[in-house]
């Protein structure tokens, strides 16, 4: 009985041992529990939507460009993409599999999108489809059991509807590469809707057309994968730009230069507005917004015509004949009598030296107006030799030569105007009198872009006013216009007077270098010049057969003028690379262009 006693007692000690300590674990889990669900329920709770709740960027919708009717250039399309989120590791090669199984794709299309997930470096998702039509939407849909980690979202995509027309110009947008991604904004940088202007307008503008991005707000499971949207925050789209470009003219100047590669200017001269911006050969634009195939790509860079180049203001040329009126200016601004009358036997002595006219029977005697109309060189030799290349150059700078205009695109290039001094320091060589003569003609160092020359056939056009070319519309150019009067570029009106009648003889007088290109119909004729930019000839064993069939070795044509003559409304510079002559290849293209243009705007005030 004694035993039982103290055993009882031993036992309920334990018991009280036992139970003290699972009531102390017990309060402090409770008090623990009270803690986190109380004091810490606020952090843990944000905590908890954060793994549950995920926030997804929505790429707003670009501005619209226009052109300055009113007419879009761009377009944002409706769109459903499927996207694949790359958080987790998923057996790709059976992903794709399933995916070309249920839309029947190729093993070209199977290429592609392991391409794009092996490149996806830092990204969480991308983008494996775009643009599904409503019957691939339900078949992924039906499907969505084999394709894990996908989902297809709604958006817009960035089009271009007048692709081959306005690509140089209006540009493209493309995805960004890693050098580009913006670390401050690397969620809206890495989605995969997300587009960056690239060249163009839609680069220089990017800001201005992007617009603010939207956040939509689903609710995931434990893959990732969105279940439900939980709240939204709208994009906000870009704002639109105005262009001054002209639809209709556009499409025309790039009909006409089809199947050719040079470029089109034309010209507003009193706004500086530019009308049409065309480089050809073109490429489409729509290509570069998905990503573009390799194959496009090598052929844009293997075609010797250089298609991605933005030729109006990147591609220089000698301006040939075209630089033949501002050796006329120079030569009147300092007193040189236009009467003065050179013999032209068909070349031009100098030294023990020839240079030759490009008429090898020679012209016979010729002043200044008739040295223009049948642009003899030998009478350009003559008079740059007595007045010297430096008063030319000074002239050539003053109208626009070796400028770099701003039209709010990258890329452009400000061509060359040399002198002495520009010699020595390029080259560490001395001017001599061979440099004078070649440049007197627009050969040689003298260098220009298309654009330059349109800029200079607008001044010359409009009466020596320094108008500057833009591509973005502005209401206030007629009061531009009326303050740029006070800045004139020339001393005295009657020698850009003179010059501009040569330039109506050389089209509309018959021996005129373009007079079988001139515009018959009454108040609409032209007037301009045309000029050959000579091309650094290569042996026929050193070109390519694309070279060969593009006649490579010929000089290009260039043509520059402006109509109406009465009262110049527009200017216009064609350059067609290896067409060999300005009159045959560069002049009718201008004469169809500035006729259509007087047509258009006949009833139209010149400020639109």
């Amino acid at each position: 009985m004694f035993r039982d006693i103290r055993k009882n007692k031993f036992f309920n000690r334990r018991t009280f041992f036992v139970g003290g300590a699972q009531a102390g674990l017990s309060a402090i889990l409770v008090a623990r529990l009270g803690y986190l669900q109380i004091i810490k329920h606020e952090e843990y709770s944000i905590q908890s939507d954060s793994n549950s709740i995920k926030p997804i960027i929505r790429p707003a919708g670009r501005g619209i460009v226009f052109d300055r009717n009113g007419k879009p250039l761009t377009e944002n399309k409706d769109n459903y993409s499927l996207y694949l989120y790359l958080e987790d590791k998923k057996d790709i090669d059976k992903l794709v599999e399933n995916l070309a199984s249920t839309l029947d794709l190729d093993e070209i299309a199977q290429k592609q999108f392991y391409e794009k997930i092996t490149k996806a470096k830092r990204r969480s998702m991308i983008s494996l489809l775009s643009n599904i039509s409503w019957d691939d939407v339900a078949r992924l849909e039906a499907n969505s059991y084999k394709l894990p980690g996908t989902s297809i979202e709604s958006g817009v995509i960035r089009s271009y509807p007048y692709a081959y027309e306005t690509a140089h110009c209006v540009g493209y947008v493309s995805l960004p590469n890693e050098k580009e991604i913006n670390d401050n904004e690397k969620n809206l940088f890495m989605h995969p809707a997300f587009r960056l202007g690239k060249s163009g307008l839609e680069r220089s503008f990017d800001d201005h057309l992007r617009g603010k991005y939207g956040v939509k707000y689903v609710e995931v499971n434990a893959f990732e994968r969105p279940i439900r949207t939980i709240s939204t925050r709208d994009a906000v789209i870009g704002s639109d730009l105005r262009l001054t470009i002209d639809l209709e003219l556009q499409k025309l100047a790039t009909k006409l230069m089809q199947e050719k590669s040079g470029s089109i200017v034309l010209m507003d001269v009193k706004s500086g507005e530019i009308l049409t911006y065309v480089s050809s050969p073109s490429f489409d634009p729509n290509n570069f917004v998905e990503g573009i195939s390799q194959e496009y790509w090598g052929q844009l860079n293997q075609d010797p015509r250089k298609p991605l180049s933005n030729k109006p203001i990147s591609a220089i040329y000698p301006p040939g004949s075209t630089f033949k009126l501002m050796v006329a200016l120079a030569a009147l601004e300092n007193g040189f009598n236009p009467a003065s009358r050179f013999n032209c036997p068909g070349y031009f002595q100098y030294g023990k030296r020839r240079f030759h006219c490009w008429e090898e029977k020679g012209h016979g005697a010729m002043d200044m107006l008739n040295g223009i109309k049948h642009s003899c060189n030998v009478y350009f030799f003559n008079v740059a030799n007595q007045i010297g290349f430096e008063k030319i150059a000074e002239v050539a700078k003053r109208f626009g030569y070796g400028e770099k205009f701003d039209i709010s695109m990258y890329g452009s290039r400000s061509g060359a105007v040399p002198n002495e001094e520009w010699k020595k320091r390029v080259f560490k060589q001395p001017w001599v009198g061979g440099d004078t003569l070649n440049a007197a003609i627009g050969q040689g160092f003298v260098l220009s872009t298309p654009l330059q020359m349109a800029v200079i056939a607008s001044r010359m056009a409009n009466g020596g006013i320094p108008i500057k070319p833009y591509l973005i519309k502005n209401h206030n150019t007629q009061k531009q216009f009326e303050e740029l009067r006070n800045y004139k570029l020339i001393k005295n009106d009657n020698h850009l007077n003179l010059v501009l009648e040569g330039m109506n003889k050389v089209v509309n007088e018959p021996g005129g270098t373009a007079y079988y290109r001139r515009i018959i119909e009454a108040g609409f004729e032209m007037a301009g010049k045309t000029g050959t930019s000579q091309v650094i000839s290569k042996r026929e064993s050193e070109m390519t057969r694309a070279e060969i069939a593009m006649n490579a070795n010929q000089n290009h044509a260039l043509f520059v003028g402006f109509a109406p003559v009465s009262n110049p409304k527009f200017a216009v510079s064609v350059v067609v690379e290896h067409g060999k002559s300005g009159s045959g290849a560069a002049a009718p293209i201008a004469h169809d262009l500035l006729l259509e243009a007087q047509r258009i705007y006949k009833e139209k005030e010149i400020f639109l």
